[in-house]
């Protein structure tokens, strides 16, 4: 078998092959820390292949037919559960395939929210091609593929979240566009929602976004990497930019937990470098300034980061993994894969990375999903990608 793999080649592989056999010979480029422990996931998951040829590089969980049950959704399918049987029910294209790129789904985002008011779930996408955020009308009980309606085109998006800006039970999403930095609102649900634009600024304006607590008031900012966002009040459009720091490398990937891991009464933010090598963070020194730490640089592609409650009776982690492919020729391209979760040792000062899965199919994409899908009080993960789409059970 050759070193590179077509993307082909790669998705009809058996979900089970070693990583020497899904990649072999990839060395990587950037060596490990020998300072950073490494250990297994303290949380025990049960991993269930959903479906290992998808390419959809989006997911999230939603209960589509209003069942009681959260159901599956990525790209142009749902996953019924609790056998995670597959409906199609939209068309989604792909662009930028050719003989030297595995090219992309134009789907770079899906969130669930009830968009018209009538009671049942529909899915908001966003597509880096046309720059489009649009969302998908939930026909109910019905084989008729889904609605697409338009609502925005604000410009290339590498992704976008639900992000609660104004407050829990508010439709919010954040799109990431390079060009400014934008969120919309949904005002009113109806047949006819009213979307309502907010510009914030073009200052932050780059690859990659995230957002957090930054000055511990209970707002949410907007983190970019150029600099912050300080959210006076996002509903009347008041920001005050904030240019403390430059990322380095500066592709921001998306999400930023933000927390006080060293408990030093301040809260620092994590960022992942989305198309090269490392997992960083911004911590402010004793005269204020931030300065920018490695967590890891093993391993690239950090694209998708989000900030969750996973060991009992602990504090929050860094839930994170490796995308497959985010450009066919990044750095660390074809290095192994994998799922992993980073915590804070207090007491030795020092990050301790846990493995959730690694050397398998298994990394992530533009979304990455925490959350309790079979109602135990623990999170599972939802982990797709274009190498396949996967569900870790939480215990």
């Amino acid at each position: 078998m050759s070193n590179d793999l077509s993307r082909r080649e790669l998705l009809t592989m058996s979900a089970s092959l070693a990583a020497a056999t899904l990649l072999p010979n990839c060395a990587m480029s950037q060596s490990v820390d020998p300072n950073l422990p490494v250990v297994p996931s303290a949380v025990k998951f049960r991993k269930t292949v959903i479906n290992a040829n998808s390419d959809f590089e989006c997911a999230c969980a939603a209960d589509v037919m209003g069942r009681g049950r959260l159901d599956i959704v990525s790209g142009d399918t749902w996953y019924e559960a609790p056998h995670w049987t597959p409906h199609k029910f939209r068309e989604i294209g792909d662009w930028g395939r050719g003989p030297d790129s595995s090219g992309y789904r134009k789907d770079f985002s899906d969130m669930p929210a009830d968009v018209n008011g009538d009671g049942r779930i529909d899915i908001i996408s966003s597509d880096y091609a046309t720059g489009e955020i649009f969302w998908s009308e939930n026909p109910g009980k019905s084989d008729r593929l889904w609605e697409k309606h338009l609502i925005a085109s604000p410009g290339s998006a590498e992704t976008s979240a639900l992000v609660p800006l104004l407050g829990k039970g508010k439709i919010c999403v954040l799109p990431n566009c390079g060009n400014q930095v934008v969120w919309f609102e949904l005002r009113k649900a109806g047949p006819s929602p009213e979307w309502v634009q907010h510009v914030v600024g073009k200052e932050g304006g780059a690859h990659g976004i995230g957002w957090g607590d930054i000055t511990g008031n209970g707002k949410l900012d907007l983190i970019t990497p150029h600099g912050w966002y300080e959210q006076i009040d996002a509903l009347t459009d008041k920001w005050i930019w904030h240019a403390d720091w430059e990322c380095n490398p500066g592709d921001l990937g998306f999400g930023t937990p933000t927390y006080d891991f060293d408990g030093d009464g301040k809260n620092e933010i994590v960022f992942g470098s989305g198309h090269h090598y490392g997992l960083y963070y911004l911590k402010q020194n004793s005269a204020g300034k931030w300065e920018q730490k490695t967590i890891d640089a093993s391993w690239s592609q950090a694209h998708a980061l989000m900030l969750v409650s996973l060991e009992k009776r602990q504090p929050p982690v860094v839930l994170t993994g490796k995308r497959y492919l985010a450009h066919d020729h990044d750095p660390g391209a074809k290095d192994p894969l994998g799922l992993f979760y980073y915590k804070f040792d207090r007491k030795d000062k020092k990050w301790v990375k846990c493995v959730i899965d690694e050397k398998t199919h298994v990394g992530t994409g533009l979304q990455i999903t925490a959350v309790d899908l079979r109602k135990t009080g623990r999170l599972d993960i939802i982990a797709p990608g274009k190498s396949g789409l996967y569900l870790f059970e939480n215990g």
